[in-house]
């Protein structure tokens, strides 16, 4: 995915003029990732709002029994961070790696903020960002409490299709909250079915 494609993606969703998206480029930092490096460990101070231009990211949290929880998945045009820390100035209760080699645009803070005082179309467009993400994170504990593992497992195959070929298996069964035994189990029935 190139720069232009990125600001067709913006437009989609905000009137971003070519000065707004000039300025968002200027401000937001581009890095690669290579596949399994982290961008951002449990503990960092450092810590940024993520635009994922290409490749596959994992943010996932490490409980005291050094499990992987995994948290969420994104793709191109994904955006990730633990908010809590960057908005609150506090070190991340996650981290991120890459799953594959990935490219990837940074904000901190501080440049979330100037971006959207200068440019405050942005905040519509965040607005709405944070607004489908609230959604998707409410449907996403409604099928944490009240799914099967295996309407879980199939509707995480529905509104990901792509995922299951990049994402080891030990990753979807944490997201999904089960073992990778039972979810391997699981797309063996299913596949005999």
């Amino acid at each position: 995915m190139k720069k232009e494609e990125i600001a067709e993606d913006f437009k989609e969703k905000a009137e971003l003029s070519n000065a707004d998206l000039d300025y968002f480029f200027q401000k937001a930092e581009f890095t690669s990732l290579q596949k399994n490096e982290h961008l951002i460990r449990t503990g960092d101070q450092k810590v940024h709002f993520v635009l994922i231009q290409s490749g596959c990211l994992m943010t996932y949290f490490k409980d005291q029994s050094e499990h992987v929880h995994a948290i969420q998945f994104g793709q191109e045009m994904w955006w990730t961070g633990d908010l809590d820390a960057i908005f609150n100035k506090h070190p991340s209760n996650y981290a991120i790696k890459a799953l594959t080699p990935a490219e990837v645009y940074l904000l901190n803070k501080e440049n979330f903020e100037d971006l959207n005082q200068h440019h405050p179309v942005f905040e519509s467009y965040f607005r709405k960002l944070f607004q489908n993400a609230l959604i998707s994170h409410q449907k996403r504990i409604i099928r944490n409490i009240s799914y099967t593992a295996e309407e879980k497992y199939l509707e995480f195959v529905k509104l990901h299709p792509r995922l299951e070929l990049i994402v080891p298996q030990k990753y979807i069964a944490s997201y999904m909250g089960i073992t990778p035994e039972f979810l391997s189990k699981l797309k063996r029935k299913l596949a005999q079915s």
